[in-house]
């Protein structure tokens, strides 16, 4: 936290890299705090627990995609703050009809959906499925209004007003009246409610005056009609996004086993976590600027300058990790996590293109371009499948997760080259740019690749990656706070 606040501090108030630390730092915060107070936790809660809170998540994570319609992405685009604040109203408006409808739905099945999840404890927790929907959907809807705003401190106390209400919900409720699942549920929705109804105060005290004045039905209804892309298409998009997220570990649990799962999902975690809160961070902080660039005529600069920064951030540390990552988990986490190591060494190239490509994607709303991000969804979800398939019929778990990764590989490179293409770019500059990355890598990846070759010993190479990840992070934060 004090590395961030020196950061924010080095950097011009409003530049971009400021709002990606601020959003960062809340961020940090909510991650950190859930590992620190997970053994707690633990300890409160039984296995079953977790499960049926797990099902509840993953119920609310599929509502969530469709809370708003997707309306609430459309808020950052319009060039008048009177239409934004239309669409504000409008997704607010759909996430509470969205509320009442899952109300029915639980009434007319909410047993029968318990019991085709395995968890018929489940059946009573679905009642208050409508409240998450009214947190998870308003946030959504009043994220992306401070997004346009650039009030991005707001999301940073969202984050950790969340995380904290959250976790001491739930450990208070553990240790005072031991609900089982329900305290771990109730914690989640307290949470939610707590910090989407902070920033819905912060957003009406400094701009209510704004929104409330400009509301009108004829433009709602202008808007409704004006971004229809957006629940036609990118409903779907995010749909097929969740499940993606989801089918590997049902694909691997159905050909394998549930140890196959777990070397798969602490993998992907130990990859996903970190580029996950430097990316959505900077995505968060991307969208707005992608916004203005657009109407400025330097969204091919913007973009490439973009995908410039996060290759030259990434390669270095997922190459490193890529190299030694059997020997650091077994280091780490234990020698039966050796092939964990294995799977991540194959999934990393994919996470590196994943990271760049994630935060640039925002071109696609950009330039409401929702039907083309649905087809690259599709064919994504398409090659997952089919690797994940291929590989487990010929019951080899390591051959399906390098199949798997290089699948990710061919479709993140397509899609990042894409972007770039679509942005304004031509395709010998995103080359240049790809060859200037590499060659920029060369000095921190080549002495670890010599000594693993030729000498290999598992602790050294280990070390080696960690003094050599270290230094190159210290060169680049140094880099980026002289240049700003």
């Amino acid at each position: 936290m004090r590395l961030a606040q020196l950061i924010r501090k080095r950097l011009p108030e409003g530049s971009f890299l400021k709002n990606v630390a601020t959003l960062m730092t809340g961020t940090v915060f909510a991650q950190a705090l859930l590992v620190l107070l997970a053994p707690i936790l633990t300890r409160l809660y039984d296995a079953e627990s977790f499960g049926v809170f797990s099902l509840y998540t993953s119920i609310v994570g599929f509502l969530t995609v469709i809370a708003c319609l997707r309306y609430e992405r459309a808020i950052v685009l319009p060039e008048k703050d009177e239409d934004a604040a239309n669409l504000l109203a409008l997704s607010m408006l759909i996430c509470f009809s969205m509320a009442v409808i899952t109300i029915i739905i639980v009434a007319v099945c909410g047993q029968d959906i318990a019991e085709l999840l395995g968890s018929p404890g489940l059946a009573f927790w679905l009642w208050f499925l409508p409240l998450s929907v009214i947190g998870a959907g308003g946030f959504l809807a009043f994220n992306y209004w401070s997004t346009r705003r650039k009030q991005f401190k707001r999301l940073a106390f969202r984050q950790m007003t969340y995380s904290s209400v959250m976790l001491f919900t739930q450990i208070g409720s553990g240790m005072k009246w031991h609900p089982g699942a329900g305290g771990l549920i109730s914690g989640h929705i307290v949470g939610q409610l707590a910090a989407t109804g902070r920033l819905a105060w912060q957003i009406f005290r400094d701009e209510g005056r704004i929104i409330l004045s400009s509301l009108s039905r004829h433009s709602m209804e202008h808007v409704l009609s004006r971004y229809r892309r957006f629940p036609l298409y990118d409903i779907w998009s995010g749909l097929l996004n969740t499940t993606s997220g989801l089918l590997p570990a049902l694909l691997l649990a159905y050909f394998f086993n549930p140890v196959v799962v777990g070397f798969y999902a602490l993998g992907q975690r130990v990859l996903a976590i970190p580029m996950g809160v430097i990316g959505s961070a900077v995505a968060q902080a991307f969208f707005p600027r992608a916004t203005e660039a657009r109407r400025t005529g330097e969204l091919d600069r913007v973009t490439r300058d973009m995908f410039r920064g996060l290759l030259n951030f990434g390669a270095v540390p997922i190459i490193l990790i890529a190299i030694v990552a059997p020997e650091l988990f077994s280091l780490v986490f234990g020698d039966e996590w050796y092939t964990a190591g294995e799977y991540v060494r194959w999934l990393s190239i994919w996470c590196l293109f994943q990271f760049i490509s994630s935060p640039i994607s925002t071109v696609y709303f950009v330039l409401e371009r929702q039907r083309a991000l649905l087809f690259f969804n599709i064919t994504l979800l398409s090659m997952g499948l089919l690797a994940l398939v291929i590989g487990g019929m010929q019951g080899n778990a390591l051959l399906t997760i390098k199949l798997f990764g290089l699948s990710g590989v061919i479709m993140y490179v397509y899609f990042s080259f894409k972007i770039m293409l679509m942005s304004g770019n031509s395709l010998r500059n995103t080359i240049v740019v790809l060859a200037e990355a590499i060659f920029k890598a060369v000095p921190y990846i080549v002495p670890l690749l010599i000594y693993v070759v030729f000498w290999g010993d598992p602790i050294v190479s280990t070390i080696i990656a960690i003094i050599t990840g270290i230094v190159f992070a210290c060169i680049k934060a140094r880099t980026l706070m002289w240049q700003n």
